[in-house]
This record gives C-alpha cells, structure tokens and sequence, in this order.
C-alpha cells in the first residue's frame, strides 16, 4: 500500500512538473514579443538591464533575500550571470533584423549543441544521435533562415542569434553545474542580479536609450522582468526538479513553436513550405538530442 501511494505521489509530481514547464514554454515563447518590440525603441543594456533587475528583485523574495554562500557557488553564479549577460544581448540585438519566428527557432538549437561543447569542456561521449542532431540543425537552419535559397540569404539577425545559442547552450552547462551544489531559486537571483549589473554599467558608459524611451517602454520591460525571466525560470527551476532531463527539454523546446505562433498572430509573420520544413528539422533535432542520453 505504501509503494502504491509513492507511485501516485510520484506520478502527481511528474503531471505538475510538466504542467510548470509548458507553462515556462508558453512564456518564454510569448517573451519574443517584448524582445521584438523593444528593439526598436531600447538599447539591448538597457531593455536586459531593466527586465533582468525586475526579475532579480522578484526572485529573491522567494529566494528570502539569500544568495548563494560557497566560494565555487559564487563563481558559478557569477559565471552564468555573465554567460546570460552576452547570450541576452546578443538575442536581443539579433531580434530586430529577424523574424520572431526565426529567432525562436534559431535559439533552441542550443540543446542540440550542449553534448559538443560537453565534450570540450568536460569530456563526456558524444553519441551517434548527437552528431545526426546537429546535422539535421544545420540542415533545418539553412531552410529556414534562406528559404533554400543562396547562403547570402541568411539575415544578420539570423547569424548573431545562432552565435547567442552557442552561450545559452554554454549557460545550460553552468547551470547544470550550479544547481547540483546550491539552491536553484537563490543561483536564479544571483544570476539575474549579475547579469543586470552588467547591463546597467555598460547602458551608463555608452548610452544611447535616453530615459523617456525607458518609461514609454514600461509595459513591456514589466511583463518581461516580471512574467517572462522571473517567473519563467523560477517554474523551470521548480519543474526540473520533478521532470527528467529529456522530457523537461523536450517541452522546453516548445518554446521555439509558440514564439512562431505569437509571431503570426500578433506580428502576421508567414513562412514559406520550406521554412516550414527548416522549422520542423530543429525541432526533431532537438527531440533527437535530448533522447540520445538518459534521465
């Protein structure tokens, strides 16, 4: 009867967890909207200056004000706070020359990137399946940034994003490394604080968003500081830990598809047959990647 009730627990737990981690998808997915609209009025310091310190102010409180104590927890959460700080700037930089739909997409080839740069930097084997991912991401790239046609086709918005996927698939690294040695809810807040420090300073030395455009902007900083960072990966974070590694990538990965659908509802963005299929290849890739290893 015990081992009866731990099972029901335990399936409760999974449903709850992947219910949290949808809902991250849907958010993330919808924070390409802000993103989009703010890079034409904010700089990319001060719109991920202002979004990461709300997102820091509201994560601490449930954080209760801690940060993490260690020596190594520190330098983990100072080093994903960096990471986080050049793989935001560069996905907001290359939103405004791209689609919302491109841009989504283009992001989460950073999970089929993870086994590689694992590979690198702590030698772990890389599988069959991680290199026809990776394959099948370039492959699904190439279709959608160009519409089969001529590399000169590809946007620099395009270039600049996948360059970012590098440093989020660099960040799921760090976090993967932080999580395991300090609470995820305090390394969030310490993260989110360093990376907005960053943001801030570098807004101060080089300017170029004059303040009217930063309160003209509030509505979208708000939803984007608060709903889409905060309490984005403040469910990945509680989700993650009730979900294995494969089935929490997977639904994450989702985020890319509901960044497409906002982009046509809201934007009217359209998309060939084969941006379609390009579209399609990076989402199966991802699915390939992060079945190619066990929870």
């Amino acid at each position: 009867m015990e081992n009866s009730d731990q099972t029901q627990n335990t399936t409760m737990l999974r449903r709850r967890a992947t219910l949290m981690l949808l809902t991250t998808a849907i958010i993330w997915g919808s924070g390409f909207i802000p993103q989009k609209i703010g890079s034409n009025t904010l700089s990319p310091y001060a719109f991920n200056g202002i979004r990461y310190l709300l997102a820091a102010l509201m994560v601490l409180t449930f954080a209760r004000f801690k940060l993490p104590q260690g020596k190594t927890e520190r330098g983990l959460t100072i080093l994903a706070g960096v990471n986080l700080f050049i793989a935001a700037n560069l996905q907001q930089l290359g939103i405004k020359h791209t689609t919302i739909g491109n841009a989504g997409f283009i992001t989460t080839t950073y999970i089929a990137l993870v086994p590689f740069l694992s590979f690198l930097i702590f030698r772990k084997k890389i599988v069959k399946k991680d290199y026809l991912a990776a394959l099948l991401a370039l492959a699904g790239l190439y279709l959608l940034t160009t519409s089969g046609k001529a590399l000169d086709k590809i946007s620099i918005g395009d270039g600049i994003i996948f360059i970012g996927s590098v440093f989020w698939a660099l960040h799921i690294l760090v976090v993967g490394q932080a999580t395991s040695r300090t609470d995820p809810v305090q390394f969030s807040a310490g993260q989110f604080l360093v990376c907005a420090f960053l943001n801030l300073v570098t807004w101060l030395i080089f300017g170029g968003t004059p303040l009217k455009a930063v309160v003209d902007a509030l509505p979208i900083l708000l939803y984007s500081g608060f709903v889409v960072i905060g309490m984005g990966f403040t469910l990945q974070a509680i989700g993650q830990k009730h979900a294995g590694e494969s089935q929490a990538a997977i639904i994450l990965g989702l985020e890319a598809v509901f960044a497409s659908l906002f982009g046509l509802v809201i934007f009217k963005e359209s998309y060939t047959l084969t941006q379609v299929i390009g579209a399609a290849l990076i989402f199966f890739s991802v699915i390939l990647s992060v079945n190619s290893g066990k929870d």
